[in-house]
């Protein structure tokens, strides 16, 4: 809600209003300049409210004059009366007024026109409407409710009033007057206003040390106060004590403290208007008494004045006038400042004109002492000049040892990468050197083995030679012994007996025969199965490899597929958090340099064929990103660490390109380097420092490979070439020559691995539909096999069941051959019985028979055995030697790679060396740069410093001579100083006293006048603003008398009465006139000393009300404004009240009363009537 101003003037607040006369000169400077429009309000302080209806507007001008002075009674007892109260007297002894009286009463002008005034209030009451209930509700302003704490009698009461007419009602000690004593106090009021008590600490309650109030004010609509803090309500809570202690809180609607000063309470009070201080606005029980009772016409006048606040407007325009006149005090004294002004500039300038004939001296003298200045300022350029030279070459020597540096770095990382491929070399080959070491023990495990065999076999054979010797004998000697046996019984028997041997013969011989038969069906079935075996074995493996070969022709199948449908993903290849590891990356804002990588997704193969074998040769570094210092790398460690992403190295790069220029093959060969295209040459660099990739060719044919890296020496600048392998598409064959060594290994990537490298789409198709022809051809060609295999197996299983069946027959016929040879030998026995002797000779003869057989079979078996074993042992000696032979090769093979670590190793110490060196010299250069840096910014400043002071004594640069220097420019400018003051000497003052003391003379003049001009443009401002001020306080109190007496005339006719408000202001006196007899026709009323108690408090509310329709405030108190008045009297006053405050939009009022209110009125909804008890009676219902 807007201020409430008087004249759109604000002034200070009520606080400030009971200030001396003698006011401190700033209030008046602030209101000085303030400009005096139309009059819209009175209110407590010159704040006004422009929400608030107006309650003056200048009145119509009227040409007519008040045909008479104030009507006055003949009575005797009026004159007594007004010599009695002290009222000015009407003469010439009267005192003299003051001159600000003068300006304002200006003769009382405005206030003869009294009858026109008079009639014009009327009519707007006339038009004023007649219903009741056209009152509304303030949406902020009033009071909701009051509570008090151990406040005079009560130890807590409270009370909720309305938002419009409240009548509190109660006997005697029931705490009605409290409440209007606890809205004045709460609300910053004094103690001394209540007529209660003198001081705060008189009001807590006997036997309490503290009290508490609290006043409740509505906050609501457009022009709340600070809504947006304190709510739709602000609660204003007093607490004070008994030892005198004071102090505010200031809550919002929910009960939070805002506030503990009273400054901020005193601002609410201004900005709402409640004037607690007003004795009209909140009557208190003595003041009314006073006022509708017992006052006189001097203090009806005081209540009337102080009530319309033209008491306080007119205090704070005598502090305006007493300013203005200490303002107008200050002329003369200014005046007599500026004549003095002047004669001293007069003075001066006669000295100056006294001066100008060493004129040409004194300019030469002033350029000598500006050169000697800017002197100064050449010589420490100079000095500037030959300290940048100096920075200039330490940044020269500081970049050189920068790149050296840098140089030397990359020499250290690639014998660290070259020492770290050798190291990996050596750790290869020592894996390898536990499986030649037992091969060459099991070689040697075997020859011993087989020798100690044929030493054995030897001896054993030697033996079983000896035996099957003696036995042989034996067995000639018994079969002549048979042989002579059987010529006898031949001789003696017949032939039969010589039938039936022949016969044994046979058999044996077919038993035999059938017996090799089965040894050699036996002896070929292992075959077989072994024949068997290997065909599953390799028909297994062929399966393996079609199935092999199958999901590498589904991958390839899949890539065209994605190619052809423009599918996948970048990074596909990688690891499948990596695109989060991108995106925090991104957003991280902790880099110093966002890193680049992965390195694949910057790289592009041209020649995609390549692909998997440069996938397999450059490995992880393909994941890797590379940064430019150690805390980008440390930061993206933590995020790699934090996504658990497991293979993602993070290397350290330089901006600088690397100069490979001379460094690679003939341009007849495509190198790794030559098929790959990259978006960064940092990434190319780390490549060519960890693969050397511009070295190692690539050539698709192997025999061509060879001849190329095999056949004299390699290519120049090549130390490496990769070629397919002939046969098998999805392996190479990597070869190298390392001082004129041959080495070739195979690479084997894996297939099922997705390409981290960008390539062109329609080359890789091509290639990839290239690869799968090939592919889909070995598919065809192993299926074959299979199918042959297959056949061999089945072919194989088929002839190990026809040997089983042949040798079931076998064993059949032998065990028949066996029966008939023992029916035979059954015969023979019958023979062998004639004569005990042949048979005993043929028993010795079989025995012996097998006893050559076995050593025979044992002598041949040993002397094969010897000869197999002697063969074995021959192969085991020569399979030794070849592992010797090779373990000394490797043995060989490996302490040349050791070698060669321990050669790289010291050339990686020197490299460490130099670069510890390279860097110190850096450092040390850095360091001299920076120690120069800081002289050459230390000159710079004393350079700019100096020429700062130097431009203060000649804004204009001087030019200085190659010759001349500070000390020379000085000689000269001291031996003319030294004339100059022989000069000054004479005149007894020097050229620049008396310059300075010109201008001195000159400043003080226009200061002067310039003073004097601004104190009568104040006190013209101030004037004029006073009388405009003063016009509008005229106006205000011509319009405030006349709206008075028309209402008061208004209000008495409410009861038929007649009369008239006697205003005069210049005797400061208000009287009434009253005639309650309708019947008297004088003119004029009685005097109120006349008129019975009724009639008197009658009139007292109608002078009352007209005065209230006349203030701004929206809160209306009023204490026992009945308490003399009969029932008649008390109905008809009560009526009027309420119909008063029913015309008055958005106001509160509050009536205390002892007596009950009766009639219609406790039924009409904007009436309020609050019953209080005895604190006595409330305490005996609570226990």
């Amino acid at each position: 809600m807007p201020g409430r101003t008087v004249n759109n003037i604000r002034a200070e607040s009520s606080r400030k209003r009971n200030r001396p006369a003698a006011a401190s000169n700033n209030d008046e400077d602030q209101e000085q300049e303030r400009e005096i429009v139309q009059v819209e309000r009175a209110s407590s302080s010159l704040r006004g409210d422009t929400r608030k209806r107006a309650r003056l507007s200048s009145p119509e001008p009227d040409n007519g004059r008040r045909k008479s002075n104030r009507e006055s009674t003949s009575t005797s007892s009026d004159d007594e009366e007004a010599a009695g109260n002290g009222l000015p007297p009407a003469s010439p002894d009267s005192p003299a007024k003051t001159q600000y009286e003068l300006m304002r009463d200006n003769n009382f002008e405005h206030l003869r026109h009294e009858a026109a005034d008079d009639q014009r209030a009327t009519q707007r009451l006339r038009f004023r409407p007649n219903l009741l209930g056209d009152n509304a509700v303030a949406d902020n302003g009033i009071i909701e409710s009051i509570t008090c704490v151990n406040f005079m009698c009560h130890v807590r009461l409270h009370c909720e009033l309305g938002p419009l007419l409240n009548f509190i009602v109660g006997e005697n000690g029931s705490g009605k007057s409290a409440i209007l004593t606890a809205i004045t106090l709460c609300l910053g009021g004094k103690a001394s206003s209540t007529n209660r008590g003198g001081s705060l600490k008189t009001f807590v309650k006997e036997g309490t040390d503290r009290a508490v109030l609290a006043v409740k004010i509505k906050n609501q609509g457009q022009d709340a106060y600070k809504q947006d803090v304190y709510g739709d309500s602000i609660i204003v809570e007093r607490h004070f004590s008994r030892s005198g202690t004071s102090g505010f809180k200031v809550k919002t609607a929910l009960g939070q403290t805002f506030s503990t000063k009273k400054q901020e309470v005193e601002e609410i009070v201004e900005y709402y208007a409640l004037q607690v201080d007003n004795p009209l606005n909140v009557l208190s029980q003595d003041n009314a008494r006073q006022f509708l009772n017992a006052s006189t016409k001097t203090q009806k006048y005081k209540f009337f004045i102080e009530g319309v606040q033209l008491q306080q407007l007119d205090n704070d325009y005598r502090l305006i006038s007493e300013s203005l006149e200490q303002m107008v005090a200050k002329v003369p004294d200014q005046e007599e400042r500026v004549v003095g002004a002047k004669a001293a500039l007069e003075k001066a300038n006669r000295m100056k004109e006294a001066i100008e004939g060493n004129r040409k001296i004194r300019i030469r003298y002033r350029t000598l002492r500006h050169q000697m200045v800017w002197a100064q300022v050449v010589e420490e350029e100079r000095e500037l000049a030959s300290r940048e030279k100096a920075f200039a070459d330490a940044e020269i020597k500081v970049a050189e040892a920068q790149r050296e540096a840098q140089e030397k770095k990359q020499l250290l990382e690639l014998a660290n990468e070259k020492i770290d491929r050798a190291k990996e070399a050596v750790a290869t080959t020592k894996e390898d050197e536990g499986e030649y070491r037992l091969r060459v023990e099991k070689a040697n495990d075997v020859f011993n083995k087989l020798r100690d065999e044929v030493q054995k076999l030897h001896v054993d054979e030697r033996e079983a030679h000896m035996s099957l010797k003696s036995a042989t004998e034996n067995l000639k000697d018994l079969e002549q012994k048979i042989a002579a046996e059987q010529q006898r019984l031949d001789d003696a028997n017949g032939e039969a007996h010589s039938r039936k041997l022949n016969e044994l013969e046979l058999v044996n011989k077919r038993i035999k025969e059938l017996e090799n038969q089965i040894v050699a069906n036996r002896d070929r079935e292992p075959e077989l199965i072994n024949q068997a075996e290997d065909s599953n074995k390799a028909l297994a493996k062929v399966s393996e490899e079609i199935e092999t070969k199958r999901g590498e022709i589904h991958n390839v199948q899949t890539k065209i597929k994605t190619l052809e449908q423009n599918r996948g993903s970048l990074y596909d290849g990688y690891e499948a958090k990596l695109p989060d590891l991108l995106k925090a990356i991104a957003n991280e804002k902790g880099f110093n340099e966002k890193p680049i990588g992965p390195l694949g997704s910057h790289i592009k193969l041209l020649k995609p064929q390549w692909s998997p074998f440069l996938e397999k040769m450059m490995g992880q570094n393909l994941n890797a990103f590379l940064v430019s210092n150690q805390h980008d790398r440390k930061l993206l460690y933590n995020w790699i660490n934090r996504l658990n992403i497991k293979s993602c190295p993070v290397l350290i790069g330089n901006r600088h390109p690397l100069n490979i220029s001379g460094k690679e093959p003939d341009e007849n060969f495509d190198t790794v380097l030559r098929v790959l295209k990259f978006d960064d040459l940092r990434v190319r660099d780390q490549l060519i420092i960890n693969h050397m990739i511009e070295q190692v060719i690539l050539v698709p044919e192997r025999v061509k490979a060879q001849e190329i890296m095999f056949s004299g020496a390699p290519p120049r600048n090549v130390k490496v070439c990769l070629a397919f392998h002939d046969l098998k598409r999805n392996e190479a064959i990597r070869m190298t020559v390392n001082n004129g060594n041959y080495s070739s290994s195979p690479m084997q990537p894996n297939p099922h691995l997705k390409s981290r490298m960008k390539t062109d789409t329609g080359s890789e198709l091509g290639f990839l539909k290239d690869s799968l022809q090939l592919l889909e051809s070995d598919y065809r060609h192993l299926n074959s096999e299979k199918q042959r295999l297959s056949q061999e197996g089945s072919a194989a299983k088929a002839e190990i069941l026809k040997l089983k069946k042949n040798r079931t027959a076998l064993d059949s016929q032998l065990r028949h051959t066996r029966v008939d040879l023992s029916n035979i030998e059954g015969e023979l026995d019958q023979f062998d019985g004639i004569d005990g002797r042949l048979q005993g000779l043929r028993e010795q003869l079989g025995e012996m028979k097998e006893s050559v057989e076995h050593h025979g079979m044992q002598y041949g078996t040993l002397v094969q055995l010897k000869q197999e074993r002697n063969a074995l042992a021959e192969e085991a000696r020569r399979k030794l030697k070849e592992e010797k032979i090779q373990l000394k090769g490797f043995e060989a093979r490996l302490e040349k790679v050791e070698d060669k670590v321990k050669r790289l190793d010291e050339m990686r110490r020197i490299a460490l060396i130099e670069v510890n060196e390279a860097v110190t010299a850096v450092e040390l250069f850095t360091e001299d740069k920076v120690r120069l840096e800081g002289k050459r910014d230390r000159q710079k400043a004393n350079v700019e410093a100096m020429t700062a002071q130097a431009q203060e004594v000649s804004p204009t640069r001087m030019q200085i001579e190659e010759n001349e220097t500070y000390k020379s420019i000085e000689k000269q400018y001291e031996a003319l100083g030294k004339r100059l003051k022989e000069e000054e000497k004479k005149n007894g003052m020097s050229d620049q006293q008396v310059n300075d003391h010109l201008v001195a003379a000159r400043k003080a003049l226009e200061k002067a006048v310039g003073d004097l001009e601004s104190i009568k443009e104040v006190n013209s401002g101030l004037r004029n603003t006073l009388n405009l001020r003063l016009e509008k306080w005229r106006k205000f109190q011509r319009y405030i008398s006349s709206q008075s007496r028309a209402n008061f005339i208004y209000l008495l006719s409410e009861r038929g009465f007649r009369g008239k408000l006697l205003l005069d202001h210049e005797r400061k006196a208000l009287d009434l006139q009253v005639e309650p007899d309708r019947t008297e026709k004088r003119a004029a009323g009685r005097n109120t000393k006349t008129l019975s108690g009724g009639e008197k408090s009658f009139s007292s509310i109608c002078l009352l009300l007209s005065v209230w329709e006349a203030m701004g405030s929206p809160l209306r108190c009023l204490d026992e404004f009945d308490v003399f008045m009969d029932n008649v009297n008390r109905a008809i006053s009560t009526n009027m009240l309420i119909t008063a405050a029913r015309r008055s939009v958005n106001r509160q009022y509050i009536f205390i009363t002892p007596n009950a209110i009766e009639g219609s009125n406790t039924l009409d909804r904007d009436v309020k009537i609050i019953r209080l008890t005895d604190p006595r009676q409330r305490t005996l219902v609570d226990h």
